[in-house]
């Protein structure tokens, strides 16, 4: 293993090497001055890079040295020449004075403690190579990101506003995603993979809404995002349900997940967190449901008590938004570091002078559907049991019957396309929070209609859902830039120059789609590295994060703003 002194040589090296880079991309900074807290991250990235050098180092040590351990142990215990030398003449070998014997055992005992202490530290740097790999991945793509984003490396491009492209492109992706297809063994109902695609088809046609600015699908995309809550309700009391624990470390993974992603951007960028509203707004519904289920945990088994649950949950939410406004103020306004977390300062709308605003128009769209998941988690049972019943009829009667559910759920699709979905975007608006269960509705019931339907699902749409939330992200300043800090993605980012607009959007959504996926991955490695399950330990780690922090926002006063 490498001595101390090389290591540190190998880990300063590192270091300035990253700060050099760091510099130089911070200097091609388009949006006015950095903040202390951009350059706490920038000394917080150098840190991991230099340290993730240093664990390859000493991995690529201990390889070395465990390749040709036969030869080291042979090397120490060899007998110099000049013993073999006098040993064969007779000739006497003089033996050192008293004073430089304890001089070479001082000094033998320092390099021994020096080579114990190298051999730890190595040895500890090797077990965490997992996770500071990963750290290191992830601050190469968090600078590919800044480079597109805040600098002017590459040049911007306008949105082409065209349907016929939109629809066509559409219409090909989902020719695309037919090819995909892939059976399962069985057919429950609102299968993992079912959901997935369900996400990943959505997803799609949101990204694209904006990459296109598409703004006829507005309505649609409402439904999509109401949807995401609707999974927010029905998958986390489903869990919670069939037993799931109320761990401290599966809540805090759950919470890492939803917002790892959303702290670094608001950090790295000086962007505000409700620029990322997805995330405030699945954090806030999820601890909803989390905390109706916790309460009286006991009585979860009883359909009644649920049921009182989820009526007190549904007054307290139309409380909270419907009721006197100083109700929604007092709690997200007023206590301590809540009213930074959700206020929003648009710089593309200065005229809205209430922080409040944003927060509470996009969580009030959605704020009773997540307790319409929670209703279709808790009758779930008698969902299956009546498709089973279904599925054992035979001959005429079976299709009697799967006609007649049918019609139903397409009328009352089709009145609510006509009566609601048809409105212009601000009487949609008005409409949605308490209409947006009907399309979902009719939805389930079409795609689980049949059991060769609940078998079988699209495994690209599935692919992509898995990755729902870095595209989300990711798609203001990787595929699209952004108009600066607080920006919305009204650009298009250009990587291939000439006007070379297919060949431009297929590059960079292909550098868009794997990067997104690399983030969600390596989030993935980074929580289970932070998030033991050993609660002592995650306490340790965390502090441990918590004083690394403190010292890079320490190490950052040090420099001019």
């Amino acid at each position: 293993m490498a001595s101390v002194t090389g290591l540190l040589c190998t880990w300063l090296l590192a270091l300035a090497l990253s700060a050099a880079g760091c510099v130089g991309l911070g200097a091609q900074h388009s949006y006015g001055h950095h903040t202390q807290a951009q350059i706490a991250c920038a000394i917080g990235l150098c840190f991991v890079l230099a340290t993730w050098v240093l664990a390859e180092v000493a991995n690529f040590c201990a390889v070395g040295k465990s390749a040709k351990g036969t030869y080291t142990e042979a090397a120490t215990t060899e007998p110099s020449p000049d013993v073999l030398g006098a040993a064969e003449t007779g000739d006497a070998v003089s033996s050192p004075s008293r004073g430089e014997q304890g001089s070479a055992t001082q000094r033998d005992f320092e390099l021994s403690t020096e080579a114990s202490f190298g051999s730890k530290l190595g040895a500890s740097l090797v077990e965490r190579l997992v996770p500071l790999r990963s750290g290191a991945e992830l601050v190469v793509i968090l600078a590919v990101l800044y480079l597109c984003d805040r600098t002017d490396f590459f040049p911007k491009a306008k949105k082409v506003y065209d349907p016929m492209q939109f629809w066509a492109l559409w219409g090909c992706i989902c020719i695309v995603a037919l090819c995909t297809v892939r059976k399962l063994d069985n057919s429950k109902l609102l299968s993992r993979e079912q959901t997935d695609e369900w996400k990943g088809w959505m997803q799609l046609m949101f990204l694209m809404y904006h990459y296109f600015a598409e703004k006829e699908v507005y309505n649609a995309i409402r439904v999509y995002i109401a949807a995401y809550v609707w999974m927010t309700g029905y998958g986390n009391f489903f869990l919670y349900r069939r037993g799931k624990s109320f761990t401290i470390r599966r809540t805090a993974q759950m919470l890492f997940r939803l917002n790892f992603l959303g702290f670094v951007m608001c950090i790295l960028l000086n962007n505000e967190y409700m620029l990322y509203y997805i995330c405030p707004m699945h954090t806030l519904f999820t601890l909803f449901v989390l905390l109706v289920m916790y309460l009286g945990q006991a009585f979860n088994g009883s359909v009644k008590v649920l049921w009182v649950k989820i009526v007190l949950t549904f007054l307290g939410t139309l409380f909270l938004y419907d009721g006197p406004d100083v109700v929604f103020r007092g709690i997200f306004g007023t206590v301590p570091g809540v009213r930074q977390l959700f206020s929003f300062h648009d710089p593309l709308h200065p005229e809205f002078k209430d922080e409040l605003h944003e927060w509470h128009f996009r969580s009030g769209l959605d704020r009773f559907i997540w307790i319409v998941g929670m209703v279709f988690a808790l009758h779930l049972p008698e969902a299956e049991t009546a498709v089973a019943r279904l599925t054992d009829m035979r001959g005429g009667k079976q299709i009697l019957m799967q006609a007649s559910v049918a019609l139903l759920a397409l009328s009352a699709g089709a009145a609510w396309v006509y009566f609601v979905f048809m409105q212009e975007k601000k009487s949609y608006n008005e409409l949605h929070p308490y209409t947006s269960f009907v399309p979902i509705t009719v939805y389930l019931i079409l795609r689980n209609f049949t059991a060769a339907l609940r078998s079988r699902y699209l495994w690209l749409f599935a692919y992509l859902g898995k990755v729902t939330l870095e595209t989300y992200i990711f798609q203001f300043h990787i595929w699209m830039n952004t108009t600066g800090v607080n920006g919305s993605p009204k650009h298009l980012l250009q990587v291939v120059p000439g006007g070379y607009y297919w060949l431009n959007f297929v590059v960079v959504s292909a550098a868009y789609i794997f990067l997104s996926v690399r983030f969600s991955t390596l989030t993935g490695v980074l929580r289970d590295a932070l998030i033991p399950e050993d609660n002592w330990s995650c306490g340790k780690r965390w502090l441990g994060l918590l004083l690394f922090m403190a010292i890079c926002f320490a190490l950052s006063l040090l420099r001019p703003l």
